[in-house]
């Protein structure tokens, strides 16, 4: 069996939905994003990100949504009361 390397691109990056920094200077962020995982059909990532005190940029667990399940996350988000200021 050949071992297969694992890489993304971020095809386009939609916000940071949270980001907090660490006293040893790296920073974490939650990140929405569309992505490409092995030259795969992009899809929509919410996930967490740290980039490290010398640059390099990590990912955290995350989940994929599809752009049928995005829509619906939105409508669910949307037909929330409680989430209103």
């Amino acid at each position: 069996m050949a071992d297969s390397e694992f890489h993304y691109d971020i095809e386009q990056s939609f916000g940071t939905v949270s980001k907090r920094e660490a006293k040893t200077g790296s920073v974490y962020t939650k990140e929405l994003n569309l992505i490409s995982y092995n030259d795969g059909d992009p899809v929509y990532d919410l996930r967490n990100w740290s980039k490290m005190s010398d640059g390099t940029r990590r990912m955290g667990k995350g989940i994929t949504f599809s752009l049928d399940e995005l829509k619906e996350l939105k409508n669910l988000l949307n037909d929330m009361q409680d989430l209103e200021d």
